[in-house]
């Protein structure tokens, strides 16, 4: 999550979308993000946002390509210069493993 004044979001929503272009995997050479979605935040005039404008989820297949993306790939290393120019306050970054899977909302059976 990410404080981003109002008039850069476009750039660093932007930038998300080339993120999602470019990031290869080196040994595959392919791309190793199983999804990513980025968008602004809706309710930035609540107390409860915390100033957060810009959100963002990257799913990965293990736990080996979350820690590529976040310490060498490229592309999430132009990505960051991107929000490191436009960002106020720190990043919050939650990393976590899904322990009941996702199911489509009307398909959940108790």
């Amino acid at each position: 999550m990410f404080k981003i004044p109002p008039e850069h979001i476009p750039a660093v929503l932007d930038a998300y979308v080339t993120l999602r272009a470019t990031a290869v995997h080196p040994s595959t050479k392919q791309p190793y993000i199983v999804s990513n979605e980025s968008r602004r935040v809706s309710n930035t005039d609540s107390p409860i946002s915390a100033g957060y404008t810009i959100i963002s989820q990257s799913v990965f297949a293990n736990w080996e390509d979350a820690n590529f993306y976040d310490k060498e790939c490229p592309a999430h290393k132009e990505l960051k210069k991107v929000t490191g120019k436009y960002r106020t306050g720190d990043v919050l970054t939650l990393i976590y493993e899904s322990e009941v899977g996702v199911v489509p909302v009307g398909e959940a059976k108790l």
